[in-house]
């Protein structure tokens, strides 16, 4: 028998897809059937996903002709006037849950017409391909994103991380420490570590046969960033909540959170 929750949940998802672009983290975006007001479709994104789509989530050129092969014209997306400084137009923070983040983007040419002060949430419209300052309490569809990343907050050594990860896998999942590739890949782990005990997480990056090799088994593209000869003992790459680098080497017997990502099997 099917759980009333869950068949509820599947009643009221009816458009999903999935983006693997050129990165290595594939996001998969859903639309809901019914509309909301922007806050209770963000708390139901929180809820089930991860957070409402924001534009440095996903390529919007593509997510746009998606919607509109599903004749869908006008979106909610994670874009809200700061409640501190009225006038001013943030992306949402996935990092707090709540806060706003990134530059100030009420001068964007991404806006249909200058942002309306008062309006509160933003909106985006297929037709034009622009944002559009809405009444937060009008009623639309509404973007969410997800993946299949899991930060673990034990402390482990790299090679036992790597361990758990691989034994999270099942039949239909394959899971290691998270590969990346690009910057883009990188700005988003980043933001998803944002709930880690530890300063910094360990990814999927070993120094091994004198190469830097990723643990899905494929070699590091941006290689001449790190050394080439690291000293002894640090062999094995972190991501770091507060410095900015793509990745900090550190010494592979230190114990850290790390982060995990899992597969769907072929």
């Amino acid at each position: 028998m099917v759980k009333k929750g869950r068949s509820k949940l599947m009643l009221l998802v009816l458009f999903m897809l999935v983006f693997w672009l050129e990165a290595k983290i594939p996001k998969t975006i859903t639309i809901p059937s019914q509309t909301l007001t922007w806050h209770l479709a963000r708390k139901y994104c929180q809820n089930n996903y991860i957070d409402m789509v924001t534009w440095d989530t996903v390529d919007m050129d593509l997510v746009t002709d998606w919607l509109v092969s599903k004749s869908h014209e006008t979106v909610w997306i994670g874009l809200q006037e700061d409640p501190e400084h009225p006038s001013i137009w943030r992306m949402i923070d996935v990092r707090t849950g709540n806060g706003l983040t990134g530059d100030d983007v009420s001068n964007s040419t991404n806006w249909a017409s200058p942002p309306q002060s008062g309006a509160g949430c933003g909106s985006y419209n297929t037709t034009d391909r622009k944002w559009h300052s809405t009444v937060c309490s009008e009623r639309l569809n509404w973007m969410c994103y997800d993946d299949k990343l899991v930060l673990v907050k034990e402390n482990k050594m790299w090679e036992d991380a790597m361990n758990h990860c691989k034994s999270m896998s099942s039949e239909s999942n394959k899971c290691d420490l998270v590969s990346m590739s690009g910057s883009s890949d990188f700005d988003y782990v980043r933001n998803r570590i944002y709930g880690a005990t530890s300063d910094q997480v360990w990814i999927g990056l070993r120094f091994l046969g004198g190469e830097w090799w990723w643990s899905d088994g494929e070699m590091l593209d941006q290689e001449a960033t790190l050394p080439g000869c690291p000293s002894k003992w640090k062999h094995c790459g972190t991501v770091s909540n507060h410095n900015k680098e793509n990745w900090i080497t550190r010494d592979c017997s230190e114990k850290r959170n790390f982060m995990c990502h899992c597969k769907a099997v072929a």
